[in-house]
């Protein structure tokens, strides 16, 4: 008596269905951002975007500097900045550890403000274009900075 019965092979035909591409409707940096907001809970989101007056240049610098500042009636706040990725609308990319928040972190009681400096260096040859991404916040509030940088060409 055989263990187990050899069988002939049997291909059965499957239907299968065209798939018809679908156009993407929504940017993709909205659904990373409606994941990220489900994913950290309520987040308060600051007035933006802040855009850098200064058209930056491959291989310089170019700065944000913005003044924050906690109601007179608040609870001190704590604030740690974690800068992200900024992206062009053709998809280049200026990384993360190329931009500096200047301090890191800050503290502020009632009525106090500070000044934070969002430096960008900008690598040698980046395609020129609107840069924009985020600056996430933590410690007391769970927030975000939106940010605009515009790249130029090298200069001669």
């Amino acid at each position: 008596m055989p263990y187990f019965e050899r069988k002939p092979y049997v291909n059965v035909p499957r239907a299968i269905s065209p798939i018809v591409p679908q156009l993407d409707q929504q940017p993709i940096s909205d659904i990373a951002r409606r994941v990220l907001d489900t994913e950290q809970g309520a987040q308060k989101h600051l007035d933006g975007p802040f855009r850098c007056r200064k058209t930056c240049h491959s291989g310089g610098t170019a700065t944000i500097v913005l003044s924050l500042a906690a109601p007179q009636d608040a609870t001190p706040v704590q604030m740690q900045f974690e800068p992200g990725d900024l992206t062009n609308p053709n998809g280049d990319i200026l990384p993360a550890n190329r931009i500096n928040v200047i301090p890191p972190q800050i503290r502020l009681g009632p009525g106090e403000a500070s000044d934070v400096a969002v430096t960008v260096t900008v690598p040698d040859l980046t395609e020129p274009g609107e840069y924009h991404g985020r600056i996430a916040c933590t410690g007391t509030d769970q927030t975000s900075l939106v940010v605009i940088f515009e790249v130029a060409g090298v200069q001669t």
